[in-house]
């Protein structure tokens, strides 16, 4: 039933971020957090709502949680080298990119993205 109610409430957090309602969608991915601390989606996906409100550094520690769920999770770390090459740490963020790619992420395109956003913090 745990799981199932997590996903209940994950499903409608992705649904209101994708039409727009931010805090609705942080409501429902929030209640989905609490049912479920080891959702490594469910981390993912509301440290991609962080980012879209501003929220760098707890997209960071959502990427963070996601990660040691599903050390697996690709998705995770490319988002969070992203945030690491925004905020300057360059070396956090290669390393990330080093763990995607050894996770099957594209290197060169990876590069590509992480270099706009060093060129966006700069």
């Amino acid at each position: 039933m745990k799981s199932l109610s997590s996903g209940f409430y994950l499903t409608w957090g992705v649904n209101y971020a994708r039409w727009g309602q931010p805090v609705k969608a942080l409501y429902y991915l929030n209640r989905a957090a609490k049912l479920n601390s080891k959702g490594a989606n469910i981390f993912y996906q509301r440290g991609l709502l962080l980012i879209a409100m501003g929220q760098f550094q707890s997209a960071v520690i959502d990427f963070n949680t996601a990660i040691e769920a599903d050390p697996d999770h690709m998705q995770a770390y490319l988002n969070r080298s992203m945030m690491h090459a925004l905020a300057g740490r360059s070396e956090e963020a290669r390393n990330d990119v080093e763990k995607a790619v050894a996770l099957g992420a594209d290197r060169p395109s990876l590069e590509s993205r992480i270099a706009e956003f060093q060129e966006q913090a700069e």
